[in-house]
């Protein structure tokens, strides 16, 4: 972020006019007579736009200035700038000055002050570690003798110098005496730190610097909404309103197709729209005729940074998150992402495939490293050809969002998402909240949650990975491949009454007694899914004795047991307490049993499983009943007296029309 204030040093050899040229700077006139030295002058935002303003009135003292960039560049400038004169003959004051910087307006008036500039200016800047922006200012060109060729004068005396210091960002002849560009001199050195020439283009060589272009190609890949591999003039009028807060018309769009056209196609039919090569060509253009503004406003309208890279206040928004609450996808969220998986599917397949999922992450650094982590496209459901669908498109960035919404917010950012901050593509859930009964510490309910997060926990072989197999595909193989590292997917799951929401399962592997005593990993747990082999006798004493072990830490934590492969002869479970026994005691329900051969029991596991973690009292281990809250109390009681109301009306009606027909009769 820039510094509020800009600190701009005027440097040189003595009567060059340093003093002179901030005076008239500040009178906007010619002044005869100025001190030696000139206290340190504060120019505020608004003196300067109304000083640009004057000199637009006169004459455009800037190369550029009617582009629209010279109207948006005023809002990144700070709101003071600090001009400091100084004196060749102080040098220790000198050097203070220097070190305190943002920029250096460097002055020379002559042939052996021009020869200084390289020979004592320079060397000395250097040996001082000073590495700023330097505007390099030629005064008093109001004394040149007449018939002296100023384009000629400025290409001997500049490109020298350009080319042999990469410091040195822009040179202006100017004149204090009679004001001539000194409005120039000082907007040279607001830009050199607003927008800077050194980051973007390379003067020795004549190109766009490879980050540039990187970046510029980013923007073309973003602009091209239809992905067709160029600018048309509706995407071209969107970039220049997005960037320039205005349309751009017909007609400068055709100079600009011609201006392209000139260079690339020369010869050959020219193209009506913009190419990826064309705006880099377009950009080179407005670089090499000094309207680094207009590329910056670019830039800066797509958060770069004058380093090239994303502003972290952009991929990174301030958000703050209890840590008893979830983070999900907004509507707006969902929106998005549903657009972007469509504008990529080109072969309208219902799927993207290798290629398509690559073009997409272009404007990224890439698949996200918590995609990697879960295995992705393994950890959502896909096509038949492996493909990733819409609805695990949709679950993976779901489970992303849960686990680390930092990494939803930046590829959000990354991938053009730009309605105001990222943070509208999500939201932050309720805090859930813990409540006592008993001496018995359980979550309180939730109703504003569409996530929830499974630990399946069981003994090896017990057949967890093909449960999560099961829930992704509906199939699995009977080939054992233990465990490892962690395991993750997601899929959505639709409710009783119709409702969906995402379900996260996860198998720990080796790392389960390292998971199991990390406590804000257990937070994020929603319900524990304890399963073991019916037809193992021996799998489900593992359960009991991991209970045993971390019971402080799991008797929280909303839990259900089931018992799977359920098709096979059941067993007599070699333990201390039967399963049946052993979730009485823990007022849990019986295990459900199931098999991959049961398709409604496998359904309703993982409804049970949401049910749990959204009514957390009706499965936590220990709780003998579920607590009611006081609004829930009162609804049932209004709900039993008028049930009692009505039985009672009815009864009355009933005697009163008996009576009556006993005295008809």
């Amino acid at each position: 972020m820039m510094a509020d204030t800009l600190r701009v040093v005027v440097c040189g050899d003595d009567s060059v006019g340093k003093s002179s040229l901030i005076t008239s700077l500040i009178k906007e006139q010619s002044v005869s007579s100025v001190l030696t030295i000139l206290p340190p002058i504060t120019i505020s935002k608004a003196d300067y736009t109304n000083s640009i303003e004057g000199a637009d009135a006169k004459k455009n003292p800037r190369k550029g200035d009617n582009t629209p960039a010279n109207r948006v560049i005023l809002q990144h400038i700070p709101n003071k700038t600090v001009v400091v004169d100084t004196t060749s003959t102080d040098i220790v004051s000198l050097q203070k000055e220097l070190k305190r910087a943002d920029v250096i307006w460097l002055v020379y008036s002559d042939h052996y002050t021009y020869e200084r500039i390289s020979l004592h200016w320079m060397p000395m800047f250097r040996s001082m570690g000073v590495n700023l922006p330097i505007i390099l200012c030629a005064n008093k060109s109001d004394i040149i003798p007449k018939g002296t060729s100023i384009k000629t004068l400025n290409s001997d005396e500049f490109i020298p110098l350009i080319n042999e210091f990469k410091e040195i960002e822009a040179c202006v002849r100017c004149s204090a005496k009679t004001n001539y560009n000194v409005v120039e001199a000082f907007y040279l050195c607001q830009r050199a730190i607003t927008h800077p020439i050194s980051p973007i283009f390379d003067s020795k060589e004549g190109n766009l610097k490879p980050a540039a272009i990187a970046a510029l190609k980013r923007v073309f890949f973003l602009c091209d909404k239809d992905q067709d591999g160029y600018l048309d003039y509706k995407e071209f009028s969107d970039l220049h309103v997005k960037c320039f807060e205005r349309d751009s018309s017909s007609e400068e769009f055709d100079n600009i197709i011609s201006s392209i056209n000139a260079v690339i196609f020369p010869e050959a039919k020219a193209s009506k729209k913009i190419s990826e090569d064309g705006f880099i060509l377009l950009n080179k253009m407005y670089a090499e005729t000094g309207r680094y503004e207009t590329v910056w406003g670019i830039l800066r309208a797509f958060h770069y940074t004058n380093s090239l890279s994303l502003n972290d206040r952009f991929l990174f928004p301030q958000l703050d998150v209890n840590p008893n609450s979830s983070v999900e996808l907004s509507p707006t969220g969902y929106r998005f992402l549903v657009d972007l998986f469509l504008k990529f599917d080109k072969d309208n397949d219902g799927g993207l495939n290798e290629e398509e999922l690559n073009n997409l992450f272009i404007p990224t650094p890439g698949i996200p490293m918590l995609w990697q982590d879960s295995q992705f496209p393994a950890s959502i459901v896909c096509n038949e050809e492996g493909y990733v669908t819409l609805q695990g498109w949709l679950a993976q960035w779901n489970l992303t969002t849960f686990l680390e919404h930092k990494t939803t917010l930046e590829y959000l950012a990354y991938l053009g998402f730009d309605d105001g901050a990222s943070i509208k593509a999500i939201k932050v859930t309720k805090p859930r909240k813990r409540r006592q009964k008993q001496s018995k510490f359980y979550r309180q309910a939730v109703n504003d949650r569409n996530i929830f997060n499974c630990f399946i926990l069981g003994a090896p072989k017990a057949g967890k990975s093909s449960l999560l197999e099961l829930f992704l595909r509906g199939s699995y193989s009977d080939v054992y491949n233990p465990t490892i590292r962690p395991r993750l997917c997601v899929k959505d799951i639709e409710l009783r009454g119709g409702k969906q929401c995402y379900l996260i399962l996860e198998e720990l592997g080796e790392l389960e007694p390292a998971i199991l005593s990390n406590q804000l990993r257990l937070d994020q747990c929603d319900v524990i899914c304890y399963a073991y082999d019916s037809s193992d006798p021996e799998s489900f004493q593992y359960l009991v004795d991991l209970r045993n072990k971390h019971s402080h830490a799991l008797d929280e934590i909303p839990s259900i047991f089931v018992a799977l492969k359920a098709d096979l002869d059941k067993q007599q479970q070699r333990s201390d307490v039967q399963p049946e026994n052993y979730t009485r005691d823990l007022f849990l329900n019986s295990p459900l049993h199931i098999s991959s051969a049961w398709t409604t029991s496998l359904h309703e596991l993982f409804i049970q499983l949401v049910d749990a973690a959204k009514a957390p009292s009706t499965a936590t281990p220990g709780l003998e009943t579920e607590p009611e809250s006081n609004e829930n109390e009162n609804l049932k009681h209004i709900v039993m007296a008028g049930g009692a109301l009505t039985i009672m009306t009815a009864v009355s009606i009933w005697i009163w029309r008996s009576s009556l027909q006993s005295s008809r009769a």
